[in-house]
């Protein structure tokens, strides 16, 4: 019995879609031409949280869609960014035209790697490591290994006068 290889993973990198970039997706779907004068679209129909769906790669550059436009070929909103970089780009692309047994790919047209029905998620504890940073609590600082410090901790100042008034 031949062993079916693995579906590659997603790339899978995480980030929140900073409020500025909310503003410049619906500006871009307004701008666009395929846009009907019906078509209007609200903050919420932006998504939150961007998830980079490309095929597991080397480089910096991530991609999610961002909004989904109406119309059969209106193609998505795309938000591309860097590593530790807040997204701030977002471009219009034509939706990939790639079919199999119906199923249309979810990426944009010439992405790179394999087509989404090829593609898999990366296993929990990879998909959820630490991408997106936990809030932090107000008024409690953190270590630089990410431990919140006590509430108890001070920090001062030494009062030593190393140059004593002769």
């Amino acid at each position: 019995m031949p062993s079916r290889s693995p579906q590659p993973f997603i790339c899978g990198r995480r980030t929140l879609v900073p409020p500025p970039l909310v503003t410049t997706a619906l500006g871009v779907a307004a701008a666009d031409p395929s846009t009907q004068d019906t078509d209007r679209y609200a903050a919420d129909d932006v998504y939150t949280v961007l998830v980079c769906t490309l095929q597991l790669h080397r480089g910096p550059l991530h991609h999610s869609a961002l909004l989904n436009l109406r119309g059969p070929e209106a193609g998505t909103v795309w938000a591309v960014w860097r590593e530790d970089v807040d997204p701030c780009l977002a471009l219009v692309f034509p939706d990939c035209p790639a079919r199999s047994d119906g199923e249309a790919c979810s990426e944009f047209a010439g992405h790179p790697g394999a087509h989404s029905w090829d593609l898999t998620d990366p296993p929990h504890q990879l998909r959820f490591a630490p991408q997106i940073p936990p809030p932090q609590p107000p008024g409690r600082p953190r270590l630089p290994d990410g431990r919140l410090l006590p509430a108890t901790t001070r920090f001062h100042r030494p009062t030593t006068n190393r140059n004593p008034a002769p």
